[in-house]
C-alpha cells in the first residue's frame, strides 16, 4: 500500500511538467538531438520527436547540419554522399509531419570522421546566418572512392497506417 501511495505522489508532483505543453519560446539556440548512421526507422523517429518539439514552440526555426564522414559504413564516401543521404531529411519533416518549408534550413557541415546530423532549434530572433557549424577535418583530408553519390540511393519509404490498412484490405 505504501508503495502505491509513493508512486500516486510522484505522479502527481510529475504530472504538471509532463502534460504542459511548452509554449514559451526558447531564448538560446540549442541542440536538440543528434545522430549518425542509423536505419530509416530510428532516422524517423528522431525526426518525430524534433517535429514536435518544433510545433510546440511555433516561432522557432529547425536548423539541420549535417556533415560527411572520412568513412561511411566502414568503406571510402563517394562524392556527396552526406549531401545524398541528408537530402531525405527535410522532405520527411516537411511533407510527413507538416513543418512548414520556411521553418526549417539545411546547412552543410562539413566534415567529422564520421557522417552524422545534428538537429538545432533556434529562437525566433537568432539569425541562421549566425550560426555556425563545426567541421573537425577539412575538405582536403577526405579521400573519395570512384563514382558520385544518388539521393536515390538513400531515399527512405515512408509509408502510413493508412497504407497498412489499405494492403491487408485490399
Amino acid at each position: 500500500m505504501s508503495r502505491l501511495i509513493r508512486l500516486l505522489v510522484i505522479v502527481s508532483l510529475l504530472s504538471p511538467t509532463l502534460f504542459a505543453k511548452r509554449s514559451v519560446s526558447p531564448t538560446t539556440p540549442r541542440k536538440f538531438d543528434e545522430f549518425a548512421d542509423l536505419n530509416c526507422e530510428d532516422e524517423m523517429a528522431r525526426l518525430d520527436n524534433f517535429a514536435l518539439a518544433l510545433q510546440q514552440v511555433e516561432t522557432a526555426k529547425g536548423v539541420i547540419i549535417f556533415y560527411g564522414g572520412k568513412t561511411f559504413r566502414g568503406r571510402l564516401p563517394r562524392r556527396n554522399d552526406a549531401v545524398a543521404r541528408a537530402a531525405r531529411i527535410k522532405p520527411y519533416l516537411v511533407m510527413r509531419r507538416g513543418i512548414p518549408s520556411p521553418r526549417i534550413m539545411v546547412i552543410n557541415g562539413g566534415y567529422l570522421e564520421h557522417w552524422m546530423v545534428e538537429l538545432w532549434i533556434l529562437p525566433q530572433d537568432v539569425s541562421t546566418v549566425d550560426f555556425k557549424p563545426t567541421p573537425t577535418i577539412s575538405a582536403d583530408q577526405i579521400r573519395f572512392r570512384k563514382g558520385r553519390a544518388k539521393p536515390r540511393a538513400y531515399r527512405c519509404e515512408f509509408r502510413s497506417s493508412d497504407d497498412d490498412e489499405e494492403k491487408t484490405t485490399s
